[in-house]
């Protein structure tokens, strides 16, 4: 006997409009999660986060970038944002991977992962990249380890300090 799960939870691009205040809420607790995470705040600054929701259907618009949703029934539960490296032909990159605490140990960060992927792949790039702070998302590097994805030199100019930088060949 198998036991289907009543709510399956489903992944798409974001639609913007309408998905904008989903979207703003899901990252709103990732930024909540990074200023009050256990090993401590990590350095976002809020101001210009707010200047990102604002634009996220002009950041996050195919086919140079996407921001993928996934959702339970209506509830958003999880996003990732991905974005074509036009300063590296080849490369895309991948942000703002959230899952909704309620989500956590369903293989929804993974799955989330494969689909950034599979984006990527889709517009040609043969390597994702990422950035992320390890000492305040080790289960989230934990996962990408599991994923493919090795330490690599820095490529972007983000500020925040302890970063590690990681890519997957996408080939």
């Amino acid at each position: 006997m198998s036991v289907t799960d009543a709510n399956p939870i489903t992944l798409r691009a974001a639609c913007w409009p309408q998905d904008l205040h989903a979207a703003q809420l899901l990252l709103r607790h990732y930024a909540e999660f990074l200023l009050h995470n256990p090993a401590g705040p990590v350095n976002i600054c809020l101001a210009d986060y707010e200047e990102e929701l604002a634009a996220l259907p002009e950041r996050y618009k195919e086919p140079e970038a996407v921001l993928l949703l996934a959702f339970r029934a209506d509830e958003a539960v999880g996003c990732v944002a991905v974005k074509q490296r036009k300063d590296r032909p080849g490369s895309c990159e991948m942000k703002r991977l959230w899952t909704e605490p309620s989500t956590r140990g369903t293989g929804l960060g993974r799955r989330l992962i494969q689909a950034s992927m599979e984006w990527s792949r889709a517009q040609g790039a043969t390597e994702l990249l990422l950035d992320t702070v390890a000492e305040a998302m080790p289960d989230a590097v934990l996962l990408y380890r599991r994923m493919g994805f090795v330490e690599t030199e820095r490529h972007n100019t983000n500020p925040i300090p302890g970063l590690l930088f990681m890519k997957v060949d996408l080939l």
